[in-house]
């Protein structure tokens, strides 16, 4: 019976030995499959994933391929075209801070028998590129303004080509240079400055800092800039491309390679680019050439009117009902505009047909305009609508402003002096009328003097400027002057519409 139980307990030791270890068996094996099949999944992600990168990549580094490619397209076509150009300007009798400083650190210690500075000529470097094959080259003028001696070097060339100034324009900054060649020369080709827009990629080739045949790359930034101060013709291409000294008359290139604009200045707090770069249009200069090739001037059309914005005074001052227009502030008298019938306080609305929105886009207009030219100009007068023709003129130099000066002889009828705000006025006469370049039958009063702590003069009122109205009221001389004075002592709100360089100016004391 002992026995008997001892073999059964046995078997199920046995029995239980061998399913635990077929169970740790199971165990194991179950583990590696698993982590075969893990292993094998993981493998798969990380080949697709490896694969679909590198398709990407792929992708990518195509795109940049492109841009490259096409940079070094533009590059290929058109280094030969860009030009170094060296100037020298003669030294004058002038002596610089410089010179003086030499002398009389030499006379220190030499005395008279100080060596003598010579003055030596002074050289410019700048860029320049052909554009055509009868060698005209195209570049500022300020890279060669004053320049007694002007030296071409061509891409790939040692030997310098003197230059004859064929023409030049300081208004749009142009120069317009020729060189005699026995060789072909190659040129580049003229693109649209009109058809870019900003974010597109543009490239330089110049020769900064007299590093020849530099390329930089960027995008426009903007265009139309003519915010920054340079002249009143200009309407810039602003861009990041990198333009430094040396820059200047090289060209600015769109992707296909054509020439959009020509670099002229940048604007940098350390002399250096900073990524604020203006090229001049390439369709400005484009209007110029003709005109530089015959005469080697330009004449821009003129048609003898001072053109003002209607900003928010100017409305409120003069009783306006719009805030877009051009308001005609004087009219020259003989001037296309005067024999076309226009006159001070009409507002332009349009030309041929184009609406003109501010002074600037009329004044663009206008000088853009060939002379002899006859365009229709829409104009607002008393609320009506009314057009005429106007033949554009060749625009005569710039007048310069007249200083105002106090005449202790003017009579006592026409000077008058009032403690209202500070102010001493006095009639239009004939000698104020010269000085100050306004007709001598001009309404209004002139500002003589006017005290530095008053109201009027923190607003911004000045001496020589010509008060036309106060508060609505006419203000034709000095005896309406006086009468709105005596009747509006009590008022302390005042807008004061005033005339001064021919522009009509609004100024409000509260």
């Amino acid at each position: 019976m002992t026995n008997k139980n001892s073999n059964k307990k046995y078997s199920f030791i046995f029995l239980l030995n061998l399913g635990l270890t077929f169970t740790l068996v199971g165990i194991i094996l179950s583990f590696f499959i698993f982590s075969y099949e893990r292993n094998d999944k993981n493998s798969d992600f990380l080949a697709y994933a490896e694969n679909n990168e590198r398709g990407n990549t792929s992708d990518n580094l195509k795109t940049a391929l492109g841009v490259q490619n096409s940079i070094r397209s533009i590059v290929d076509k058109n280094m030969a075209g860009v030009v170094n150009i060296s100037s020298e300007i003669a030294p004058t009798a002038r002596q610089s801070q410089q010179d003086r400083y030499y002398e009389d650190f030499f006379k220190h210690f030499f005395g008279e028998q100080a060596p003598q500075q010579s003055r030596r000529p002074q050289k410019s470097l700048g860029s320049g590129f052909i554009i055509d094959k009868e060698g005209h080259i195209l570049s500022n003028y300020h890279v060669v303004k004053g320049a007694s001696k002007i030296n071409i070097m061509l891409y790939g060339d040692e030997e310098e080509y003197p230059a004859e100034l064929i023409g030049y324009d300081e208004g749009y900054d142009l120069a317009l240079l020729k060189i005699e060649s026995t060789k072909d020369l190659p040129y580049v080709e003229i693109g649209d400055s009109d058809m870019i827009e900003p974010g597109e990629f543009a490239v330089a080739i110049g020769n900064p800092y007299g590093l020849n045949n530099t390329v930089t790359f960027g995008i426009v930034s903007a265009k139309g800039r003519s915010d920054v101060g340079a002249n009143r013709y200009q309407r810039y291409i602003q861009t990041d491309v990198a333009i430094n000294p040396g820059n200047s008359g090289g060209p600015l290139f769109n992707i296909y390679g054509e020439v959009i604009g020509i670099n002229t200045m940048i604007y940098s707090t350390s002399g250096g680019n900073i990524g604020l770069g203006f090229a001049t249009p390439i369709n400005v200069a484009s209007l110029a050439i003709s005109q530089l090739k015959e005469t080697g001037r330009v004449t821009r059309g003129y048609i003898g009117l001072y053109p003002q914005d209607i900003d928010e005074n100017l409305a409120r001052g003069l009783n306006l009902k719009q805030n877009s227009g051009v308001y005609i502030s004087d009219v020259v008298d003989n001037s296309p505009a005067s024999k076309a019938g226009l006159k001070e306080g009409d507002i332009i609305t349009s030309i041929n047909g184009e609406e003109t929105l501010n002074a600037e886009s009329l004044f663009k207009v206008v000088s853009e305009t060939p002379v002899g030219k006859t365009v229709k100009l829409t104009y607002i007068r008393n609320k009506r609508t009314l057009s005429t023709n106007i033949t554009m003129e060749a625009r005569p130099d710039d007048d310069e402003s007249g200083i105002i000066e106090r005449n202790s002889k003017q009579s006592k009828l026409e000077y008058a002096k009032e403690d209202w705000m500070g102010i001493e006025v006095s009639n239009v006469t004939a000698d104020l009328a010269k000085r100050l370049q306004i007709k001598p039958d001009e309404k209004g009063i002139v500002v003589i003097n006017i005290a530095q702590s008053s109201k009027a003069y923190r607003e911004g009122l000045k001496p020589g400027d010509v008060i036309k109205a106060i508060n609505g009221v006419s203000i034709s001389n000095i005896d309406d002057y006086s009468n709105f004075v005596i009747a509006n002592k009590n008022v302390e709100e005042f807008t004061i519409t005033i005339k001064r360089s021919k522009m009509t100016y609004v100024i409000i004391i509260e």
